[in-house]
């Protein structure tokens, strides 16, 4: 028995890790506001930088090569994740959008129009006796691609229905300096200290977590600050949960029974289900750091508002993985 709840909260670690994050932001919302201790208005950014610079550092170049002449999957891919993941999520929001708060209703949108996570869609689908090397080529083309691509779509469908909002290009200016630019140059030193970055897989992503963890404490902090949560109660939290549970279904759903349109190969339909309907926690939390910093105070949209959705949607999505990868080993084998 203590066996088994130790290897829960092993393998739980980082979303507990979260939940800690929100709770010390509303006990000690002072230690991470703007110009505070931690002085969040930098130090977020240095984490930013520091989060895709590891992710630079971790990813295999050679492998990722080796999948890159599969168009027909890498494309269907990424309209699964810019196309179909919007247009799903602004019919759903047209039913349930009306029950929510605003801030809410665009931390979905903002959910939708995120790219796949890299490292959860890579071991899942290696679990399941996947296309490994499809998914590897597939997640890292979609994050370099969400650079610019979901600034666009985050202008067209969120910022610039409000007030203040930075223009396109200063945005996604700041993006690539923060995000793009770090992970080319992890890139760039990892032919020097290649066996080093292998053997430290599990480091690197402990220090990937510890620095999103760090980026949440820091926008829940503001958003409590603000005094957002007075306005949101628990049972808006439940509503939360069961729109991302819903939405999740849904979406894993349509992309699994439109995957015979890019490849009738198992393994390679088991790639483009596991990239296809994953949305990255691990970029979008310091992606939104970056694309919603310089809204007004009195804007509903607000940072910890906006990346709830997707802090419920992350654990959500590797429970429905945990519990598809035995089904689809199985049809694979």
């Amino acid at each position: 028995m203590a066996n088994g709840l130790k290897n829960v909260f092993k393998s739980q670690a980082f979303t507990l890790a979260l939940i800690g994050a929100v709770i010390a932001a509303v006990v000690a919302p002072w230690i991470g506001v703007a110009e505070g201790p931690l002085r969040t208005e930098a130090t977020s950014k240095i984490a930013v930088a520091l989060t895709f610079l590891v992710q630079g550092l971790s990813l295999p170049t050679r492998q990722i090569l080796r999948s890159a002449t599969k168009f027909k999957v890498h494309s269907f891919n990424l309209l699964c994740n810019f196309c179909f993941a919007p247009l799903l999520m602004i019919a759903f929001l047209a039913v349930v959008g009306k029950w929510i708060h605003p801030g809410l209703e665009a931390g979905f949108l903002y959910l939708s129009i995120l790219p796949t996570t890299i490292s959860s869609a890579i071991v899942m689908t290696s679990s399941s006796e996947g296309d490994s090397s499809t998914a590897l080529f597939s997640t890292t083309l979609a994050n370099v691609l969400g650079v610019f691509i979901t600034p666009v779509l985050c202008a067209e469908l969120i910022l610039y229905t409000s007030d203040g909002a930075p223009s396109l290009g200063t945005t996604i200016g700041k993006i690539a300096l923060l995000v793009l630019t770090p992970l080319i140059v992890g890139q760039l030193i990892r032919p020097w200290i290649r066996e080093w970055a292998n053997k430290s897989k599990a480091s690197f992503k402990r220090v990937s977590n510890s620095l999103v963890v760090f980026i949440v404490y820091a926008a829940f902090c503001q958003s409590v600050e603000s005094g957002i949560w007075g306005e949101v109660g628990a049972a808006t939290i439940v509503a939360v949960l069961l729109i991302a549970i819903a939405f999740l279904l849904l979406f894993s759903a349509l992309v699994w029974l439109t995957s015979p349109m890019a490849s009738n190969r198992i393994d390679e339909r088991i790639a483009i289900f596991f990239c296809g309907s994953h949305k990255t926690l691990a970029a979008g939390v310091p992606m939104a750091s970056i694309l919603f910093s310089s809204l007004p105070a009195e804007s509903d949209l607000t940072l910890g508002l906006i990346i709830l959705p997707l802090m419920c949607f992350h654990p959500l999505q590797l429970f429905l993985a945990g519990f598809l990868t035995p089904l689809f080993a199985g049809q694979a084998r």
